[in-house]
């Protein structure tokens, strides 16, 4: 029987983030700002127009058997069969007296094109023993295939975890022996949604000692089999309306970026809730989050490169199941998402293209029937159902209601020069400019701007809009135009890029830092001091109404900023 922990570990999480004593001391979270970073995390938007670029602008760090370009698909090796071709197999080994692979696993590891996942199920730190994991590396480097060694995986919503030091000294210890071989690449991967008080800072070893970090996936539908389950539990353990692949890999990716570490990421296992416990299907629920595992994730998270569906069925198991193989509407998800070309499907395959933001990704050339397919990212929290339109030069062109949100532009029907793109929901739209040149296009060039921007609807008062690095920014009191110059309100443009405000009433004097920079600004004054030293400028800060407004592109140049004016839309676009 195959280990299957993602169905219990958010149980098993939460019965150890309240109350339970281990020999560790494990000191306990600020559940508030806990919760206020997992809100934020779920109910952020993703609206982004996406193309299909060239696989020499993928992402890569180099490591030990991570793919120049793409990501390889994979599937439980004894579920796989309908599914075949696959550029990976997720099989496991189940303790220490194993040694090997099992059948089928060994068969196919012998004859498919493809790389291994194995995972080596642990359950308990006491049960380690260093001569089988020898033994056990030695056997899987002799199917001279490359091979991803995923050892005591989970340990942030196990027994595992109960004492970190010895679990990282213990991991470190495997992974020295799994080096010695060279067809084998160390996996350290966590459950994603691991025990509130187990961070994974606890439990990561070190660069030295990972090549790739992997993740336990699985979107389910009800929090510990509850259906009726708080909107905070909701949200902490990401369930329910917000469970989403890509909401789920957020946690860790934070984690690896607020601490510096670039290696290729995999979800070692993963999958979408199909049914319940008592096998009423999850129709409506369970697609779109399919689609949003096998497309989005890739798109959203491009060090991402390597995805294996944990398709099995258990019999007598007391709730939600996620095999797909009695559904051929989530069999044909997964496999119009396999044959897209954005996926490796065997061992030394090579992606016919890499996902990259729209403006990102260079010159786009058309296929032989003058197409070019965009798609777009599109996320916002508790509207699982949207319709994306797409707009070329203000006309209706095409509208998508499925994830991946995909249209494609025929290049022979457009002329040459410069054109507009937008998507749009009905609540938000977004303005991408391209050049469109013989049977090529490239987003971000008409005219020299970048269009990316985003208009909330509806459109400011005054119809001026600040954009500040593909962000609206919110002002209470309108933009104003005084002498061809814009001012806006100065907390909401300081606090947006990140500076700091100090306003002193006696003087009529704000003062704003950033790094090293320090500007300074009086009411009525037409002097700027940058770092002490004065500019003049044509338009100085002025009250208007009740709100200090200042001249925007003053202040953001002043702070190294790019300012471009959009007349067309009246809107300040500003990045850095």
């Amino acid at each position: 029987m195959k280990k299957f922990a993602g169905l219990t570990a958010v149980i098993t999480a939460i019965i150890m983030s309240f109350g339970t004593v281990y020999a560790y001391d494990f000191p306990q979270p600020d559940w508030g700002a806990l919760l206020q970073e997992r809100t934020e995390m779920v109910k952020e938007t993703d609206f982004e127009l996406y193309a299909e670029a060239s696989p020499d602008k993928a992402l890569n760090y180099g490591a030990k058997f991570e793919p120049a370009a793409g990501a390889y698909i994979g599937m439980s090796a004894d579920t796989s069969e309908e599914f075949k071709p696959l550029g990976s197999y997720l099989t496991y080994i189940e303790s220490f007296s194993q040694l090997d692979l099992y059948y089928p696993s060994n068969e196919m590891a012998r004859s498919d094109n493809s790389v291994i996942m194995v995972g080596w199920t642990v359950n308990s730190l006491d049960d380690v023993d260093y001569d089988a994991v020898q033994k056990t590396c030695e056997n899987l480097n002799a199917y001279g295939k490359k091979i991803f060694f995923r050892f005591a995986n989970e340990m942030n919503c196990s027994q595992l975890g109960d004492e970190p030091d010895r679990y990282v000294e213990i991991f470190r210890n495997v992974a020295n022996i799994a080096h010695q071989y060279p067809n084998l690449a160390v996996v350290w991967s966590p459950n994603d949604m691991g025990a509130l008080d187990r961070p994974f800072e606890y439990y990561y070893p070190g660069n030295e000692y990972v090549d790739w970090v992997g993740v336990s996936c699985y979107t389910e539908r009800k929090f510990q089999n509850n259906a009726n389950t708080s909107e905070s539990d909701s949200i902490y353990f990401m369930t329910g309306d917000y469970s989403w692949t890509t909401n789920k890999l957020k946690p860790l990716i934070d984690f690896m970026e607020k601490n510096n570490i670039e290696k290729p990421v995999m979800i070692s296992e993963g999958a979408v809730a199909r049914y319940d416990e008592t096998g009423a299907s999850y129709d409506g629920w369970h697609e779109p989050r399919l689609r949003n595992m096998l497309w989005n994730t890739i798109m959203k998270y491009p060090q991402v490169k390597m995805i294996n569906y944990f398709n099995v069925h258990f019999d007598g198991y007391i709730g939600e199941q996620f095999s797909i193989l009695n559904y051929p509407a989530s069999i044909d998800i997964f496999k119009d998402a396999a044959s897209s070309g954005a996926y490796l499907r065997s061992a030394d395959d090579t992606p016919k293209f890499v996902f990259k933001p729209a403006n990102d990704a260079g010159t786009l050339t058309a296929d032989e029937n003058g197409i070019i397919k965009l798609r777009t990212l599109a996320y916002f929290a508790n509207q699982p159902n949207v319709t994306v339109t797409y707009r070329l030069d203000g006309n209706w062109f095409h509208s998508s209601d499925q994830i991946p949100y995909t249209c494609n532009l025929d290049v022979n029907s457009i002329s040459d020069g410069a054109h507009t793109m937008t998507i749009a929901t009905d609540t938000v739209s977004k303005d991408y400019a391209f050049t469109k040149n013989g049977n090529s296009i490239s987003f971000g060039t008409a005219g020299g701007a970048d269009m990316s921007v985003p208009a909330p609807n509806p459109a400011p008062e005054n119809g001026i809009s600040v954009i500040y690095n593909g962000n609206p920014i919110a002002f209470e009191q309108p933009p104003v135009i005084i002498n061809d110059h814009t001012l806006v309100p100065l907390r909401a443009i300081f606090e947006a890029m990140n500076a700091s405000v100090d306003w002193d009433d006696a003087t009529k004097t704000v003062t704003s830092a950033r790094g090293d920079i320090t500007v300074l600004l009086t009411i009525n004054d037409n002097i700027l001091y940058k770092n002490g030293k004065g500019t003049e400028i044509e338009v100085p800060a002025q009250l208007v109404g009740d709100y200090t407004m200042i001249p925007v592109r003053a202040i953001a140049e002043a702070f190294g900023s790019n300012v471009e004016w959009i007349q067309e839309t009246k809107t300040v676009v500003i990045t850095e």
